[in-house]
């Protein structure tokens, strides 16, 4: 899970379905639980998107089939604006159809709406304690293995990519991953906002980042900014 383990604080949940009966369903299945607090609720994809950048929840419940702007859809926008997000499906499809999709992604769970209510909530408490939990036939724990091993796969190259930056650079990497704008380095650091670019473009290459959502996922995987 980007968000690493929760499990001593109160878990922010934002749901995301099209169905607000479901939603509500959920709402009070959690409400009993005090560690648990659904922040918000979306009945489109980019309604989700604008109240995961606003409300900055640490778990994100989403259905798969919206229509307009799907799950998956959905899932890669939330990733964007907020990268240390867990998310969890809770879809009505039976099938695998957007597993790789999903496991690039890097989803920390995937649950049937044909299951009991239970297994949501148990699926929740696992992601607090970052462990994958899938309620589909994983055969050996093969999917649940290939999640474990994209995230090992990610921290690693994280590490290579590290171990090659300046002094200046962890700094600038460091206040980029926590927020700050290209300005507000620059006004911090006093240095010019072009060199602060310059080496914002030096990060990216090193560390393999196409932009700063993926900067601060790094940051978050590796403890140098705290969620």
């Amino acid at each position: 899970m980007t968000t690493g383990s929760m499990s001593n604080a109160v878990c922010r949940i934002l749901l995301v379905d099209d169905h607000k009966l479901l939603m509500e369903g959920v709402r009070s299945l959690l409400a009993p639980y005090a560690h648990l607090r659904v922040v918000g609720m979306a009945s489109s994809g980019g309604e989700g998107v604008a109240l995961a950048a606003s409300l900055r929840p640490h778990l994100i419940v989403l259905d798969l089939g919206m229509p307009g702007m799907n799950g998956l859809e959905t899932g890669r926008a939330v990733r964007e604006v907020l990268p240390e997000a867990g998310i969890i499906i809770y879809t009505g499809h039976e099938d695998q159809r957007w597993l790789p999709e999903l496991i690039d992604l890097g989803i920390i769970g995937h649950v049937r709406k044909s299951e009991a209510p239970g297994i949501l909530l148990r699926a929740i408490e696992h992601a607090r304690a970052g462990e994958t939990f899938l309620t589909f036939p994983d055969p050996g724990g093969r999917v649940a293995a290939m999640l474990d091993q994209s995230r090992r796969q990610a921290e690693s190259a994280d590490a290579d990519g590290l171990k090659t930056l300046s002094p200046r650079e962890r700094e600038i990497f460091r206040l980029l991953a926590d927020g700050h704008s290209i300005k507000s380095v620059a006004t911090k650091l006093i240095i010019s906002p072009k060199t602060v670019e310059t080496h914002k473009y030096n990060l990216l290459t090193k560390l393999r980042a196409k932009s700063v959502g993926d900067l601060m996922k790094i940051a978050i995987r590796n403890g140098v900014v705290n969620v």
